[in-house]
C-alpha cells in the first residue's frame, strides 16, 4: 500500500464572492498553496475545528457575522495565534483598517486588488510561516532534549534569576515542580547552587552543595556564560558511591602531596621561621630571663613539630600521635597557643603589630591536637598578612559557641571575588605569584581531622573572614 501523500499547505478564504475565490486560488496554486472556502462563518470555524490553516484570509462582510467578529474570534485561539490573516475587503475606510490591524490581522487589501501585489504578499507570509515553523521545530527538539536530559539543566539571566529548569534538574535540586521556582532567585530556590553563577564559565568540572529539603546534596556541574551576560549550567547529583570515590581520590592525592618537597617545605618553614627569629632575639643582651625562657620552650616545641611535619609528609605516614605533647587531659589551651603564635610564630613579621587578639575569657579547652591548631592558626594568619601588606588591621577571635568554640581571623585587606572563594580550598589552587596552594587545603584538612569545620566571607575590597569551629574537650 503507498504511504499517503501529505496534503499541501491550507489557504483558508472565508470569502462569500466566489470569482474572489477562483482569483485566490489561481493565485495560491504556483505557491504549493491549496485553497479551501469557507462563504460563512460558521463554515470558518467548522472547518478551523478541522485543520490548521498556513494563511486566512478574511472578508469583513459576511452574511452570517460581522467580519471583526470573526477576526477576534479566530484570534482567541492560541492554536491560531500565528497564522497570518489578510483582510480582503471592498470597504476602503481607513478607520475600519486601523481596527482590523488592532484586532489582529496581517495585512489589509482592498477590492479589486492587483494580482501581482497580492501574489508577492502571499509569498512574503508562506516564507514567514516557514520560517515560524522551523523556529517552533528547533524549539520542539530543544525542549525535547531538555525534558530527557539525564543531567540537569538550567538557564539563568544575568541577574541571577531562574529562566528555565529541566526535571532532571528540578530533582537534583530537590524540587517537586521546576516551573514554580522560574522567575526566582537561584539562591533562594536552591540554597547553595548560586556558586554556579559565580565560578568562571567554562572553567571545567566544579562541585557544590545545595540544601534542599530532603537534606544536603552535593552536585558536580560546569557552566557557559551566555551573550547577555546569563549562565546556563549543566548539573548531576553525585551518587553516594561516586562521593566515596572521589573523598578516596582526594585522600590519594593528600598522600602522593605528602611526598612533595613543596608540601614539605611550605609547612616546615613556618616553624623553622619562628625557631630563626626567637633564636636572635634570646642572643640579644638586653632581652630579659622571663622572655628568653619563654623563647627557648618555644623553639624547643616548633623544633618538635617540624619532627612530626617529617615524619608525616616525607615518611609518607598516615597522621600519628604527635611527638610533641598532647592536648592531655584538660584539653588545649587556645588562648594561650594563640598568644604564642602572635608572639613567636610572627616574631620579625610587619604584620605582627597588626594583628589584634579579642579572646573571651570564659573559652573552654578544646581537644584539637595544638601542633596542628598552631598550623591552621597560623597559615591564616600569614594569609591575613599577604592580603594586608598595603595596611590594614587583623583580628583574631575566639568565643564559646555551643558545645565548642568559633575561631575567627578577619583581615581588612584586597578580599576575594566570587570564582577565587570558590576554589581557594582546592589543592594547589593560589592567586599569589610566590604561593603554593597548600595552606587551606591542609588548614581545612586538619581542621576536619580534629572534628571541626571552617567557611569564609569575603567582598572584594572589604577582607576577608575566616571562621573555624572546634569542638571542645
Amino acid at each position: 500500500m503507498a504511504p499517503a501523500r501529505e496534503l499541501a499547505p491550507l489557504l483558508l478564504a472565508i470569502e462569500d464572492d466566489e470569482p474572489i475565490v477562483e482569483l485566490l486560488g489561481t493565485i495560491t496554486a504556483p505557491l504549493g498553496l491549496r485553497t479551501v472556502a469557507a462563504t460563512d462563518g460558521a463554515r470558518a470555524l467548522e472547518l478551523l475545528d478541522q485543520e490548521r490553516p498556513a494563511v486566512i484570509t478574511l472578508d469583513l462582510v459576511l452574511p452570517d457575522i460581522d467580519g471583526l467578529a470573526m477576526l477576534h474570534l479566530i484570534r482567541a485561539r492560541p492554536d491560531l495565534a500565528e497564522v497570518p490573516i489578510i483582510v480582503v475587503t471592498a470597504l476602503a475606510d481607513p478607520n475600519l483598517a486601523r481596527r482590523a490591524y488592532q484586532a489582529g490581522a496581517s495585512d489589509y487589501i482592498t477590492k479589486p486588488f492587483n494580482v501581482g501585489l497580492v501574489e508577492a504578499k502571499l509569498r512574503t507570509f508562506m516564507r514567514m510561516v516557514r520560517l515560524g515553523e522551523e523556529v517552533r521545530e528547533r524549539q520542539r527538539f530543544l525542549e525535547d532534549v531538555m525534558e530527557h536530559l539525564a543531567s540537569g539543566l538550567l538557564v539563568c539571566d544575568a541577574a541571577g534569576r531562574l529562566q528555565r529548569l529541566n526535571p532532571a534538574g528540578a530533582s537534583a535540586l530537590g524540587l517537586d515542580e521546576g516551573g514554580a521556582a522560574l522567575g526566582r532567585p537561584l539562591g533562594e530556590v536552591a540554597p547553595g547552587a548560586e556558586v554556579m553563577l559565580a565560578v568562571d564559565a567554562g572553567g571545567g568540572q566544579q562541585r557544590l552543595k545545595v540544601r534542599t529539603a530532603g537534606g544536603e546534596r552535593e552536585l558536580g556541574f560546569s557552566t557557559s556564560r551566555l551573550a547577555g551576560g546569563g549562565v546556563v549550567a549543566v548539573f548531576r547529583e553525585l551518587a553516594a558511591a561516586e562521593v566515596a570515590r572521589r573523598e578516596a581520590e582526594e585522600r590519594a592525592r593528600h598522600a602522593a602531596l605528602a611526598t612533595a618537597a613543596r608540601s614539605f617545605a611550605h609547612e616546615v618553614r613556618n616553624p623553622l621561621a619562628a625557631i630563626a627569629a626567637a633564636a636572635q632575639v634570646i642572643t640579644r643582651p638586653d632581652a630579659d630571663a622571663a622572655l628568653k625562657q619563654r623563647l627557648a620552650r618555644a623553639i624547643e616545641g616548633e623544633a618538635l613539630r617540624v619532627t612530626g611535619l617529617v615524619r608525616e609528609y616525607v615518611e609518607q605516614q598516615a597522621p600519628v600521635a604527635p611527638t610533641i605533647p598532647g592536648p592531655g587531659p584538660g584539653g588545649t589551651d587556645l588562648a594561650a597557643l594563640l598568644a604564642e603564635i602572635v608572639e613567636v610564630n610572627l616574631l620579625g613579621n610587619a604584620a605582627r603589630e597588626r594583628v589584634e587578639l579579642r579572646c573571651d575569657p570564659s573559652l573552654p579547652r578544646l581537644r584539637a591536637d595544638p601542633a596542628r591548631l598552631k598550623q591552621v592558626v597560623l597559615n591564616l594568619l600569614l594569609n591575613a598578612a599577604a592580603a594586608t601588606e598595603g595596611g590594614g588591621h587583623i583580628v583574631v577571635a575566639a568565643a564559646p559557641d555551643g558545645k565548642g568554640v568559633r575561631l575567627s581571623v578577619t583581615d581588612s585587606g584586597v578580599g576575594m571575588a566570587p570564582p577565587v572563594m570558590a576554589r581557594i580550598f582546592d589543592e594547589r589552587y593560589t592567586t599569589r605569584p610566590d604561593g603554593q596552594g597548600l595552606g587551606l587545603t591542609i588548614a581545612r584538612r586538619l581542621i576536619e581531622e580534629n572534628g571541626g569545620t571552617i567557611a569564609v566571607a569575603s567582598e572584594p575590597g572589604r577582607g576577608a573572614a575566616f571562621t573555624v569551629w572546634l569542638p571542645a574537650a
